[in-house]
């Protein structure tokens, strides 16, 4: 039986002096209210070559995904992080699973 996992992509560039120490601590910061929402399952995150940030959120399914934003809507956890970044640089992806090699486990 396939898991209806679904994951959401976020990227973005930090500011200029933003230390990647100081990126992680709030993101795990917002992790913390992220935990209360919904269909939360998991949240990793990752830097590319390019300086950029790529966040994975695991979802239950793509309602919990949607839904998440405006749960973390007036959260100080978000604004903070969004004091972080460059506003123009952040995309999103929700992308729903289409096929699976086995069974997912996240730890």
């Amino acid at each position: 039986m396939m898991q209806s996992i679904c994951l959401e992509i976020v990227k973005w560039k930090s500011n200029e002096g933003v230390s990647d120490a100081d990126m992680i601590a709030t993101v795990n910061g917002m992790v913390a209210d992220l935990k209360g929402c919904e269909g939360f399952v998991h949240q990793s995150l990752y830097k590319n070559s390019e300086n950029e940030w790529v966040d994975i959120y695991y979802w239950e399914d793509e309602f919990c995904a949607h839904d998440s934003n405006q749960y973390m809507a007036d959260k100080d956890s978000l604004r903070l992080l969004l004091a972080l970044i460059e506003p123009d640089s952040v995309s999103m992806e929700v992308l729903p699973l289409l096929q699976s090699s086995g069974e997912l486990s996240v730890t």
